[in-house]
């Protein structure tokens, strides 16, 4: 999309609007330019003679008291005509960019930190919010004014209008080199500040890695040399419009003593008369402000401008996510019953696409059945996860849910039927209920079903220790929160709303083995979805399932149940053995008693 079309686009809902303040601007600038020529006649009508009749004179003040008093009326609906949809355009295009991120890969946010995401949403979209209420307002005063008072003073006189012009265009043209010279600065304030914006986020995000290494001053001067590239791009914009304010006001000089030389001696000499140019000083007088506000006025156009391109930056990538076929979304509108099937999948991060994580890796997930994904540290377990909830795009045909391959699915459609439990949960910075909440998906929720899904995830002492129980702030992430306390307030999240898949990426490992004790009862008797996945590292969290796959370098090596995997030698049974040692059951280790039956 070009910025014309960008720009004709929101315009495009709010004509009417524009159109009402645009007729009110008219009606403010016809009784403004016919106040000066009311005034010349009551001037003129006083130096008659013989004098002239009151009622003649007073009829004209009376037209002029009443023109001001309606301008005023207009001039402030107009204002608000013009100011309104700048406000809802404003409105409108964040909930526009947040639909349109939420549908962009994950490469656009490894590109574009969320810092320079955050900036350009604030910023940028102020700067357009500007274009489209005052810039507008101001462009269409300045160029009716500007087009009109020239006009009928040169009506009045014609060489007076020509000695005037001179100084006007000269200011004019210089005016146009200096936005052009602008416009650089503008884009490196731009991107200045959403460099600011992105190390404040991550400096954030790290504070805890900053406190631990008493890295104090390293912050300090990063966000100084920040803060100081900000400050240099804005000064030199205030430089520029400090260049050329001068400009403006020499040629607005320039005219005063070009009229008062000229003009004066053209009454003097009768060439013209004392109310004519009186009428012609305040016509001049409108033409002031628009050219004074010129450097303003084009500072906000080109803002805008400026603004319009970082936004379309983002509004014209691809979405990752394209709509659903019609046919794929028809057949997943009730329960699945093939399930879900992984077919010989291979994948590769795009940064190193000759390092696959995950090399031929098939899995089915039929409904009714539990399954578990044993691997070690960066054998592809999340990556395998991420694939299946559609935060990584799979290959084609190679996950398909009730036959359907996943590209041809929404993502929507996809998402409200497989729930995922990341071993990192996200908590918003609100009460501990409305993060359980959150997951009905803004539904309300019924006390009793909340209460179940507290219990359920073991949270009854958690939120009996808690200030306010479930109305305590969590604070930004649930910084307040154990990494524990977390998971168990995501897995009631996942509690709220049935799914078809439930896939849960190591959700206990933050938590006692007390507390995944009783979890584990919970997990294996979730009613809420009709298949799970639980991927984890703990023997003790997947002993149960149906069935086991063992992932080591991305590849499946084994699966079976859990008695089938530690009969077998393989990394499961060495798990098995060490993380039974660790945690022997009544003091006895698991391992030396089947190694003593096996003997």
């Amino acid at each position: 999309m070009s910025r014309l079309r960008f720009f004709l686009s929101l315009l495009a809902g709010h004509w009417a609007t524009y159109l009402t303040g645009s007729m009110m601007l008219a009606a403010t600038l016809w009784m403004s330019l016919a106040i000066p020529r009311l005034l010349q006649k009551a001037i003129d009508l006083l130096g008659r003679s013989p004098a002239p009749q009151g009622e003649d004179f007073a009829e004209l003040i009376g037209w002029i008291l009443g023109f001001a008093v309606i301008i005023m009326v207009t001039r402030t609906f107009s204002r608000m005509m013009f100011f309104t949809p700048g406000r809802r355009v404003e409105f409108a295009l964040k909930n526009r960019l947040l639909k349109h991120l939420s549908l962009l890969g994950t490469d656009y946010f490894s590109a574009n930190p969320t810092g320079s995401i955050i900036s350009r949403v604030n910023n940028d979209i102020n700067g357009i919010r500007m274009t489209m209420g005052f810039g507008l307002l101001a462009l269409a005063n300045s160029l009716a004014t500007l087009s009109l008072a020239p006009y009928y003073m040169y009506v009045i006189s014609p060489r007076l209008t020509l000695y005037s012009l001179v100084p006007v265009a000269v200011g004019v043209g210089v005016l146009l080199i200096g936005v052009t010279r602008m416009r650089s600065h503008q884009f490196r304030q731009m991107e200045s500040l959403q460099e600011l914006s992105d190390f404040v986020v991550e400096s954030y995000n790290g504070i805890d890695a900053v406190k631990s290494h008493q890295a104090f001053s390293w912050v300090e001067n990063r966000f100084d040399r920040h803060n100081g590239d900000v400050m240099e791009s804005q000064v030199k914009i205030f430089q520029m419009r400090a260049l050329f304010m001068p400009v403006l006001n020499n040629m607005v000089n320039a005219l005063k003593v070009m009229l008062v030389l000229v003009g004066g001696l053209m009454v003097v000499r009768g060439e013209i008369s004392p109310g004519n140019f009186l009428a012609y000083l305040l016509y001049l007088s409108m033409m002031l402000p628009p050219l004074m506000g010129l450097t303003f006025l084009l500072f906000v156009l080109q803002r805008g401008l400026t603004a319009a391109d970082s936004i379309l930056s983002i509004l014209n990538t691809p979405p990752a996510y394209g709509p659903g076929a019609p046919q794929a979304e028809e057949a997943l509108r009730g329960s699945i019953r093939q399930g879900i099937q992984v077919n010989h999948l291979t994948f590769a991060y795009p940064s190193r696409p000759d390092k696959p994580v995950l090399n031929d890796v098939s899995l089915n997930l039929s409904p009714g059945e539990i399954v578990g994904v044993f691997g070690p540290v960066g054998s592809g377990k999340t990556t395998l996860v991420n694939l299946l909830n559609r935060y990584l795009d799979p290959p084609p045909g190679t996950i398909t849910m009730e036959g359907q391959p996943l590209q041809s699915i929404s993502v929507g459609l996809w998402r409200a039927k497989v729930v995922t439990v990341t071993q990192d949960p996200f908590l918003f910075s609100d009460t501990v209920r409305e993060n359980i909440q959150f997951g009905a998906g803004g539904e309300p929720v019924a006390e009793e079903v909340m209460q179940a899904a507290v219990r359920a995830a073991q949270l009854e002492a958690d939120l009996a220790r808690f200030p306010q129980g479930l109305e305590t702030q969590v604070g930004e992430k649930g910084i307040s929160l154990s990494g524990g306390q977390k998971q168990r307030i995501a897995l009631a999240r996942a509690m709220m709303r049935p799914c078809e898949l439930l896939m849960l990426d190591d959700p206990l490992s933050a938590v006692d083995h007390e507390t995944e004790r009783k979890l584990i009862s919970t997990i294996y008797g979730f009613q809420h979805s009709r298949a799970l996945l639980i991927v984890s590292h703990r023997v003790s969290v997947l002993e149960r399932a149906n069935r086991i796959l063992v992932l080591e370098d991305g590849r499946v090596t084994a699966q079976g149940t859990h008695q089938a995997l530690i009969a077998q030698e393989g990394a499961y049974r060495q798990a098995w053995r060490l993380q039974s040692e660790q945690h022997p059951p009544g003091g006895t280790s698991i391992a030396e008693g089947a190694h003593g039956s096996h003997s």
